[in-house]
């Protein structure tokens, strides 16, 4: 049996453990009030609280949980027309049933207490029959709507546990994922280090002693110069693409900001596929930290590929700013676009991983496009941590 279930177990354990209604009394004449107990104490049932004063009539009512209350009408100084409108005024939220009991046999009372919200009307001299039936149907209504209303709060306490437990478990998620991308970032940092410095080193040792051996056997032998150039040119290609993969690791550019990286990254976009690009951003150094510069670049890093495999656009247009200490960053194409929808249905990594990156620091991302007119991602994430 899970938590929910429990507690809406033991709510209906409690409810059942505790079936005796609460009723008032409420009659000026202390022999109404005595016939009224006679009648009702057999049942064995009720429990009874009586007042002869209708004055304290809403007090007794904040300071008991009342299932019922049985009002006589004509009652000098307040009567019980003006007692039920004092008690909506003042005992709205819990306000039991009332079961009006008088003397007066004519139409229009009857009307007019019904009228002021009574539930029921039975008229003295009552048959005892009649009184407890009425009295029985009345309380069997308001227990059931306390049942269930006890019922209903425990079921909105145990779905907002779960609601709770639910967002502390997704944002245990996203801590670990930040954890974790942390760590895969300073990982390619050692790694394109490593690539760079020992890589670079050994290669560049091979070209020099490739250009020394030209020099000193390649003028007598035309065969072995021609070798020796196809090895440095093999040389140099394989120092191009070991800068590319470093590069691919983590761009050096990082190193000087978010914006150097950006121009980096965009001039390698166009390099490649021919679109240009605009980029507008501050000269001045953004002054981010490493972790919110790292994902504002992998993002706008899977924006260039996405727009790259499927956008065919003309142009690319990159917006970065700092407004009022949160980092902006737009990035529009004007290719032909899709279906937010439809491609929220697909769950793609990549716009996922860009929501999740964003979601991290707290920020926020959206996208807006549809097809034929081109797509908008907007960035939104904040240089402070926000709370919960």
């Amino acid at each position: 049996m899970d938590a929910v279930s429990m507690k809406l177990w033991e709510t209906e354990q409690d409810l059942a453990d505790d079936q005796a209604a609460s009723i008032l009394l409420v009659d000026d004449e202390p022999s109404n009030i005595k016939l009224l107990e006679r009648t009702l104490q057999p049942c064995g049932r009720y429990r009874l609280v009586a007042t002869t004063e209708p004055r304290r009539v809403v007090e007794l009512c904040q300071e008991h949980c009342f299932d019922l209350i049985i009002l006589d009408l004509n009652m000098p100084c307040l009567d019980g027309f003006q007692v039920m409108s004092l008690l909506r005024q003042q005992v709205l939220d819990s306000l039991p049933p009332i079961l009006v009991v008088t003397a007066q046999h004519d139409q229009e009372y009857r009307v007019r207490a019904l009228q002021e919200g009574a539930a029921d009307f039975v008229t003295k001299p009552f048959h005892v029959e009649e009184l407890l039936a009425r009295v029985g149907n009345l309380v069997k209504v308001r227990l059931y709507q306390k049942r269930m209303q006890a019922l209903n709060q425990a079921l909105e306490a145990g779905v907002r546990e779960r609601t709770e437990e639910l967002f502390r478990s997704r944002q245990m998620i996203r801590d670990l994922a930040a954890h974790h991308e942390k760590i895969r970032e300073a990982e390619r940092t050692r790694i394109a280090r490593e690539i760079h410095d020992e890589f670079g080193q050994y290669l560049t040792a091979l070209r020099m002693d490739t250009a020394m051996l030209n020099i000193r056997y390649g003028a007598g032998n035309p065969e072995l110069k021609q070798h020796l150039a196809s090895m440095k040119e093999t040389i140099d290609t394989t120092i191009g693409v070991v800068r590319n993969l470093a590069a691919a690791l983590r761009p050096g550019a990082l190193d000087m900001g978010l914006v150097s990286a950006a121009e980096w990254l965009l001039a390698g976009f166009e390099e490649r596929t021919g679109t240009p690009y605009r980029l507008h951003a501050p000269q001045e150094d953004l002054s981010l930290d490493n972790e919110r510069a790292t994902a504002a670049f992998r993002i706008l890093q899977e924006a260039l590929t996405n727009i790259t495999r499927y956008a065919q656009a003309n142009q690319v247009s990159v917006a970065i700013e700092l407004a009022d200490a949160v980092l902006v960053m737009r990035v529009e194409d004007d290719g032909i676009g899709f279906d937010p929808a439809a491609v929220r249905d697909r769950k793609t990594f990549g716009l996922l991983g860009i929501r999740e990156r964003t979601l991290i620091f707290g920020g926020e991302s959206s996208i807006d496009s549809c097809p034929g007119a081109g797509t908008i991602l907007r960035i939104r994430i904040p240089l402070q941590a926000q709370g919960n």
